[in-house]
């Protein structure tokens, strides 16, 4: 008798055969592994660190550690040990919801079914005899592989019909194809029982059959014939030359050809005078010939009221004035952040005038104030826009003066004045600073006698406006003139010179005198603020 069975190699109890328990316990720690087959991977060369007890790995063909030499086998992980087995062919193993075959040589996933001549497809629903692909779904997706996409209705003969039915409650509504002859129809119905031909395009003409056309009201013989009034917004073009009185109530686009005849269901008529009187249009214009939004660029349409801002109550808003490239106004609204504004404004005033192709000049003008007087212009070539520049008047030439990168941003001049002092600031960088001090008496060396040289006392001077380097420092002074000594020259000296203040300013006087008068000094400071 074997030892083991034929296909799982499971160990027999033998006769007269020492502690059975174990080889019957070897055969179910094979079964628990085998039957049901469910692994953490197809193919794994690494052993896991922490395995746990009864999970199984499909080796994979370059095992390592304590799986060497084991590819292609299963390894389980049972009772604290590895347990290797040999897959048979046909065997199933699944991980997690993927179910794969051992073939022999490796893991693969199943064949699928033959769909070659299959009685029918239900997608969602059941198919029947008549209906052999039946979809249930909200909509059916057929798009191409590669590049365009054909859905073909073929049918064996003329006399039979190819076509597309559309259903309410499974009734028949309308169908469109070709029905019961090569030609092409359209037939309706309200109930789907009985059906109208709507539309038959004849295949070997062309000619169109209409059943019925209703553009508006028939037209009685005293209007001018068996035609139809145009409706609201109806477009109606004839070909061939033939007289035309036209009513219309609203945007109307009519066609009138030089030669020709007009068909009618009563034969053939030739029709003259082609005078069309003045149209009078009693509501707004409508069509591809007048301009469909505000920043239609369109060549050839007619402007309308408002668009492009014209003699509209506000002006289209954009967001991008790099693009804004047609001549007429726009502003960018509340959006303060949109591309190429000079400045972060909102409700600017936009306006670009093309001068060529690829050259022109745009303004922007802040508007959302009472008091705003920003503007600023920037002009375009070779399709490229330049850097803004900003317009001075007689609002902003005196202000705030500032300055970015070098670039004056601000007024032209800038006046003011604190407790040390007066300043005027240029938009060239230039800053002249000017203050009085006064520097008290000249000081006595003796008996009231102030011989030659004797000097004043000292003062600091903090400047009205700080430089951005040390400026230049020049000084003036003179004394009171108590009769008949007059007036005195001084010349002035200081200690250090910063950006901010001048230190230690004080009067020296060449000649000798009695006169204790009080000096004022006349300071000056000239350099650049930025």
């Amino acid at each position: 008798m074997d030892e083991t069975s034929t296909n799982l190699s499971l160990p027999y109890l033998q006769a007269a055969q020492a502690q059975k328990h174990l080889t019957h316990n070897a055969a179910l720690e094979k079964l628990d592994v085998i039957v049901q087959l469910s692994v953490q991977s197809f193919s794994e060369n690494t052993p896991p660190l922490t395995p746990q007890e009864g999970q199984v790995w499909a080796v994979g063909p370059a095992p390592v550690n304590d799986w060497a030499g084991q590819a292609g086998v299963l390894a389980a992980y049972a009772n604290g040990g590895w347990l290797f087995l040999a897959p048979q062919t046909g065997w199933r193993a699944t991980l997690e919801t993927e179910i794969r075959v051992w073939d022999g040589a490796g893991w693969v996933a199943p064949d699928l079914p033959d769909l070659q001549n299959v009685p029918g497809v239900g997608v969602n629903t059941s198919y029947d005899s008549t209906n052999k692909l039946a979809v249930a779904a909200a909509a059916t997706l057929m798009t191409h592989d590669g590049a365009g996409h054909q859905l073909k209705v073929n049918k064996a003969a003329s006399g039979d019909t190819a076509s597309l039915v559309f259903q309410t409650g499974f009734s028949g509504r309308a169908e469109m194809g070709t029905l019961g002859d090569d030609s092409f129809g359209v037939k309706v119905s309200p109930d789907g029982t009985a059906w109208t031909t709507a539309l038959s395009v004849d295949a070997a003409t062309n000619a169109t059959t209409v059943a019925q056309l209703l553009l508006g009201s028939a037209l009685s013989p005293a209007q001018g014939g068996t035609g139809v009034a145009n409706d609201l917004a109806a477009t109606l073009t004839r070909v061939g030359n033939h007289a035309v009185t036209l009513t219309t109530t609203a945007a109307t686009s009519l066609t009138l050809p030089t030669v020709g005849t007009l068909a009618t269901r009563d034969g053939t008529e030739t029709l003259g005078n082609k005078t069309l009187s003045a149209p009078v249009i009693n509501t707004g214009v409508t069509g591809t010939a007048v301009t469909q939004s505000a920043v239609d660029t369109t060549a050839g349409r007619l402007l309308k009221t408002g668009d492009a801002g014209v003699l509209g109550a506000t002006a289209p808003t954009i967001s991008d004035l790099d693009a804004f490239l047609y001549g007429g106004l726009a502003t960018n609204g509340a959006n303060s952040g949109a591309t190429g504004l000079p400045a972060a404004y909102s409700g600017m005033a936009i306006q670009y005038m093309p001068a060529s192709v690829g050259s022109g000049a745009q303004f922007a003008v802040r508007a959302n104030g009472a008091d705003a007087t920003e503007a600023f212009v920037r002009n375009r070539g070779s399709s490229v826009f330049g850097a803004w520049a900003r317009l001075l008047h007689t609002r902003n030439i005196a202000g705030a003066v500032s300055q970015v990168g070098g670039v004056p941003t601000g007024a032209v001049m800038e006046y003011g004045s604190n407790a040390n002092g007066k300043y005027v600031r240029l938009a060239n960088g230039l800053q002249l600073c000017w203050h009085t001090l006064s520097l008290g008496g000249p000081t006595a060396n003796g008996s009231g006698t102030r011989a030659a040289p004797f000097y004043t006392n000292s003062a600091d001077w903090s400047l009205p406006a700080a430089f951005a380097v040390a400026p230049k420092f020049m000084g003036l002074a003179c004394q009171g003139a108590p009769a008949p000594i007059g007036d005195r020259i001084f010349n002035i000296s200081y200690a250090t010179l910063t950006t901010t203040a001048v230190t230690y300013i004080r009067a020296h006087r060449a000649s000798s005198g009695t006169d204790a008068t009080a000096v004022a000094a006349d300071v000056f400071a000239l350099g650049l603020w930025f």
